[in-house]
């Protein structure tokens, strides 16, 4: 009986002491890189980024996190892959913050085969690296072979929010109408006023004008403020015809009456085209 709680006792302490070899070696490293030695300091934490024990693999990923760089964010690209969901979640974190351009094929992979936790850090990753990775997303999403998978990705994509839309608005040009028309319906349902922002970027492409109207008008009062705005700020100018047109259609749809100051004035128009949209518009609006 001694000897079982004996040998107990030993592997208790081996474990113990273990940990502890891990601890005092990562305070070293964090003792460098106090002193300015990144890359030592680096080169010391990555030694137990494979570490038997998730706590010291814990502390080494938030030390290199800490130390930053694209160094750092290359060191954690294998623990991606960490068994812990802890771990995975920190470096994850980490390179989302460090901005790892590297990581975006890798973590739009994960978006569509991670759950919980994880999968709020990876979209969270995915917004932080911006274009390189939202453009694969929707990359994906637009050639997923099967619904299911399409589905997985237009998820993702809703997790990681509205800046995906600029994406999709991107994606519009050289498609026809109906190759278009799924994404349409997607940026809609972002319901976001920065979307109307994104689709009015591409108000003036003559391929997907008539959609973005459309697309604008469903997004509703959401899309009412990006729209007067866009229109106050080239009210003035000479020409635009067909955007100010445009503009003037999508406030009228929308029945937007905070837009009737502007449009009375649009009116008065030196373009006829303009002067006779206002005034439908304004028709639509007030009902009468």
């Amino acid at each position: 009986m001694k000897r079982t709680k004996l040998f107990r006792f030993v592997i208790f302490l081996s474990g113990f002491l273990f940990l502890l070899s891990g601890c005092a070696s990562l305070e070293q490293a964090r003792s460098l890189y106090n002193q300015g030695k990144e890359r030592e300091a680096l080169q010391m934490a990555a030694k137990y980024l494979d570490d038997g024990d998730p706590a010291v693999r814990l502390e080494a990923v938030e030390l290199i996190s800490e130390i930053g760089g694209n160094e750092a964010a290359k060191l954690l690209m294998p623990v991606l892959d960490d068994e812990d969901a802890e771990v995975q979640i920190a470096a994850v974190n980490a390179i989302g913050n460090i901005k790892y351009v590297k990581a975006a094929k890798k973590l739009v992979a994960m978006s569509i085969s991670t759950d919980d936790d994880v999968f709020e850090a990876v979209a969270g990753a995915i917004r932080n690296i911006g274009d390189p990775a939202t453009q694969l997303l929707v990359k994906r999403y637009n050639t997923a072979g099967s619904t299911k998978e399409k589905n997985a990705y237009k998820r993702a994509m809703f997790e990681v929010g509205p800046s995906v839309a600029a994406a999709i608005a991107k994606s519009l040009k050289g498609k026809s109408f109906f190759e278009n028309r799924a994404n349409f319906e997607l940026l809609i349902e972002f319901k976001n006023p920065m979307v109307g922002e994104w689709l009015l970027d591409e108000l003036e492409n003559e391929e997907v004008a008539d959609m973005v109207v459309e697309a604008l008008v469903k997004l509703g009062n959401n899309a009412i403020n990006p729209t007067l705005n866009r229109l106050r700020s080239v009210a003035r100018k000479d020409g635009y015809v067909d955007l100010k047109e445009r503009l003037i259609k999508t406030l009228g749809e929308l029945k937007a009456k905070k837009a009737v100051s502007t449009l009375e004035r649009m009116t008065r128009d030196k373009s006829e085209r303009v002067s006779n949209a206002a005034e439908f518009s304004l028709r639509k609006i007030r009902g009468f």
